[in-house]
């Protein structure tokens, strides 16, 4: 359990517990949002109730700093619950009567309600509140205050409420569709964008009082979004019918936890962050598409570093990541150059918002990820006119009038400056053949005598079309930074595409994208390439960052033995600034020669590479390829895999990459063939033989497991997956010997290559024919091979001796468990 201190006493806590991590979040809320201070709140608060022992409350908030009396100090009091855990509510209003508490919180972290105790009264009402006041107001005040006291929300808290918006208003309003759901939170957050920018020195209208009727509070925002549809109705945000939708006490709700915060004067990543609870709500995972972490994006800006009055645009924007992020930085140059930074705030303010208008554009097919950019945009900086609801991929022809304005010119695109964007890549989103074949790259492409032939269209990954699409809106010399799968970067099958790319620019940089980056949503391993349109190719930029603050259930990670998230992100978006330092611990650089000898441009076999590796004392480094060319191994795959319902017919096992156990071949029951499926399915190929050593050469995390065949799979036989080679010993005048092969194939020192040489195909892992490049330490003297080859044949043997008795056993008692 990960020890730590509270955030508003400094009492020990454990951290890593669930209900934990909920009084922390709301602790900091109460703090920096609501302004109260930390000497005024006390955690496990004893408290009494009736005659009955004391109990204790989660978060006590006191009137002061000193006084500590429950019959006349406490103000407010927090009950906190972990995630799923519905319970504590009478618990919390029995604290409220036995207290002097005018106000309660009960929370999850998922959901929040709130109860007062109106000066005067003894009992806890449940409706007559939506929010909690600030430090120094009463229950009486909530929902008054000037839009002068708005303050740019917080971190933490935007997150938080933003999640608990979405939980709140699935499970209890007249909507029941998370989509639609995001459809409404846009329509309210443009509604308070506007109030915030509308008459600043007027009371807002975008806010909910105490007991006030929730219908009264629904006609006064519909009015506002009624001002915001006719205000966009040029720029296809909304239809001039829309209307909110929502109920009333669900738009009081909603109204309730955002009043006291500005959208506009909040930093530009903490919106985004937060609005990506509502986009990622509605479209991870279902075409596609999924948000790219703050981390990539920032990486991709350090890499293309846009200028004032570059073009930048992302034509698959999703919620506008990529934009939002390069117009801070746009932002930030001119703040500190001499051109800009000298002017009066109102004048510098103006010359972004100019900027924004200028130079960023967007595109995207899915019409609420355009809303959500074009409100995400809306709070920043006013770009959101040039991003359009349109296809990327599609013709320009097919264009909508308002995209072709914007991105076309005569016959064809337009060019950028900048390009930064993560198309929609995955096994269910294939573009048909009859929109593919406008495409180069939508075509089957073979490569015959020294040429590359272009044949038929073909249904194509849209990723693929992507880069064709985006080097053609490229300027001349122009970056573009795009996130693709590892694929991309390796596969035989995708040689041309990478010619493609490199036949048109210089690759300038490749980022290895921790595997978990995309992770709960998506399985791809990825990485971040950056290309210049017509450069000429020198030494490229990479790096190998193995983690970026979540694993694979996107909880959070720390380093091992620390509290510090394990995040390797920002140390290679520091190292970026000199990549040929060889103290690097990520980032390096590659020569194209290199690149151009294997054909790979997956950062981390290169980063393997690049640090020399004596063998042990005593050995030489000879390489698996090695001894298959000089003939001391013979090397095939496996035969294959048969029918599904061929399984379980039979006693002759079929070996997958599980059954790849302890050095030998599992034979499971469930799973074993019979004869004429074995006969047909290794017809011709080689059979397994007593000695054969088996390695794993594709499959998710086992990848370089070994085994042996022993003398009874011989004689049973034996069905193997493909995703096994099979390695067979020659007579050789080395002494080398199968049980030799095993044990340095097992060993650390070669184990410990297995990843630099392992690629990703789509999502699972493969080493291919790289296990060529696998070194072996093998011993220079040959009584030192005899020696290993002897202590692994006997273990073996001995094993194998246990096992035949065994045998013996059933066949003279029956069938027996073991």
């Amino acid at each position: 359990m990960r020890r730590a201190k509270d955030f508003a006493t400094g009492k020990p806590i454990k951290a890593d517990n669930p209900e934990e991590i909920i009084r922390q979040e709301y602790e900091q809320v109460l703090v920096d949002d609501y302004g109260y201070k930390k000497e005024e709140i006390d955690i496990e608060v004893a408290i009494t109730r009736g005659t009955r022992t004391k109990d204790r409350a989660d978060i006590v908030i006191y009137t002061s700093s000193s006084g500590r009396d429950p019959v006349a100090d406490i103000l407010g009091i927090v009950e906190v619950k972990s995630p799923g855990n519905t319970d504590g509510k009478a618990q919390l209003k029995s604290y409220m009567t036995a207290t002097s508490a005018i106000w309660g919180v009960w929370t999850n972290g998922e959901n929040i309600e709130y109860y007062c105790k109106p000066l005067g009264q003894s009992a806890v009402f449940e409706d007559y509140l939506n929010n909690i006041p600030s430090r120094g107001q009463l229950v009486e005040d909530v929902g008054k205050f000037n839009k002068s006291e708005l303050k740019p929300y917080g971190a933490v808290e935007l997150k938080v409420v933003f999640r608990r918006i979405l939980n709140k208003l699935y499970a209890n309003t007249n909507i029941s569709r998370r989509e639609k759901l995001g459809n409404e939170m846009i329509k309210l957050i443009f509604a308070k964008i506007k109030d915030e920018t509308t008459y600043p020195d007027r009371s807002p209208d975008f806010r909910v009082g105490f007991k006030e009727d929730p219908e009264a509070v629904k006609e006064r925002i519909s009015k506002l979004f009624k001002e915001v549809v006719n205000d966009l109705a040029h720029d296809g945000v909304f239809d001039a019918n829309d209307k909110i939708t929502l109920d009333a006490k669900g738009v009081a709700w909603v109204v309730g936890q955002l009043e006291r915060g500005s959208l506009v004067e909040t930093p530009t990543d903490v919106v985004g962050d937060a609005f990506e609870v509502f986009a990622e709500s509605k479209l991870v995972g279902e075409k596609g598409e999924f948000f790219t972490p703050r981390g990539v994006i920032d990486l991709a800006i350090k890499l293309t570093d846009p200028q004032p009055r570059q073009t930048v645009l992302d034509p698959a924007c999703g919620s506008g990541g990529f934009l939002i992020a390069s117009m801070s930085h746009m932002w930030a140059v001119m703040e500190n150059s001499s051109e800009w930074r000298n002017l009066p705030n109102q004048h510098l303010k103006e010359a972004k918002q100019n900027m924004a208008l200028r130079c960023f554009f967007g595109i995207d097919k899915e019409s609420d990820l355009v809303r959500i950019a074009k409100a995400y945009m809306a709070i920043s900086g006013d770009g959101r006119s040039n991003i359009v609801h349109e296809n990327s991929l599609h013709l320009t022809s097919d264009f909508s009038e308002i995209a072709k304005s914007k991105f076309v010119s005569g016959e064809g695109l337009k060019k950028f400056d900048i390009i930064l964007t993560n198309p929609p890549y995955g096994t269910k989103t294939k573009v048909s053949e009859e929109d593919s074949k406008n495409f180069n790259l939508g075509h089957k492409w073979a490569h015959k005598k020294g040429e590359w032939i272009k044949g038929k269209p073909k249904k194509t990954d849209p990723y693929i079309l992507f880069i064709e699409r985006c080097l053609e809106m490229l300027k001349q010399d122009g970056y573009l930074a795009i996130v693709l799968p590892e694929t991309v970067f390796h596969a035989s099958s995708t040689t041309y595409l990478r010619k493609y790319i490199m036949d048109r620019s210089s690759v300038e940089a490749v980022i290895d994208l921790p595997h978990n980056t995309f992770r709960p949503h998506c399985n791809a391993k990825t990485c971040l390439l950056v290309i210049k349109k017509g450069g000429r190719q020198g030494d490229i930029v990479m790096a190998t960052p193995k983690e970026m603050g979540h694993n694979h259930q996107g909880k959070e990670i720390y380093q091992p033995g620390t509290d510090v998230i394990w995040d390797d992100l920002p140390a290679v978006l520091s190292e970026l600034a000199n990549p040929t330092n060889t103290n690097n611990s990520f980032v390096f650089t590659v020569k194209p020669i290199e690149v151009d000898r294997v054909g790979y441009l997956v950062p981390r076999y290169y980063f393997e590479r690049r640090i020399s590796i004596s063998p042990p004392q005593d050995t030489k480094w000879i390489s698996l390829g090695d001894l298959v060319d000089r003939g001391i191994i013979k090397a095939w795959d496996g035969h294959g895999s048969p029918p599904s319902p061929a399984k379980g017919t039979g006693i002759i096992p079929y070996i997958r990459v599980k059954d790849i156990v302890n050095w030998e071949l599992y034979r499971d029951p469930n799973s074993g063939i019979d004869t004429a499926t074995y006969e047909k399915h290794t017809k011709n190929k080689n059979k397994v033989r007593a000695g054969d050593v088996i390695f794993v050469r594709r499959g998710s995390y086992r990848i370089g497991t070994v085994a042996m065949v022993s003398d009874r799979d011989e004689e049973d036989g034996a069905m193997l997956t493909r995703e096994l080679v099979t390695f067979r010993v020659q007579e050789n005048e080395m002494g080398f010997t199968p049980h030799y092969l095993i044990a340095l194939l097992s060993s650390e020192i070669v184990q410990s290559q297995i990843p630099g040489l392992t690629f990703i195909d789509t999502t699972l892992p493969n080493i291919d024919k790289r296990w060529r490049e696998i070194l072996l330490p093998v011993h220079i003297e040959r009584d030192k091979i005899r020696e290993l080859s002897n202590s692994v044949r006997d273990a073996i043997e001995m094993k194998w001796a246990a096992q035949r008795a065994i045998q013996n056993l059933r066949r003279e008692l029956g069938d027996i468990t073991t």
